[in-house]
């Protein structure tokens, strides 16, 4: 398919559509082009996410450990 007939697709595509999925696919083409047209900020800041993510798990597995650690402390030591 040539260019034209993709970007009549795409208009053909969208029309009608409420603006909260027109929003989403806005926001996904402008997600395309920066990847193109910035590969090396895009990788970056993919990076960034997937590392931040990585790191909130990291946190929620250690609140969790320390929860089962401490789960009967009072039990097992108790203020006398």
């Amino acid at each position: 398919m040539t260019t034209q007939v993709y970007q009549e697709l795409i208009v053909e595509g969208i029309k009608g559509l409420p603006p909260e999925l027109l929003a989403e696919i806005t926001d996904f083409i402008y997600f395309i082009r920066r990847r193109v047209t910035e590969p090396k900020i895009y990788a970056e800041e993919l990076e960034s996410i997937l590392l931040g993510k990585e790191l909130q798990q990291l946190n929620q597995d250690w609140a969790s450990h320390l929860e089962e650690e401490f789960m009967d402390y009072d039990k097992l030591y108790p203020i006398e």
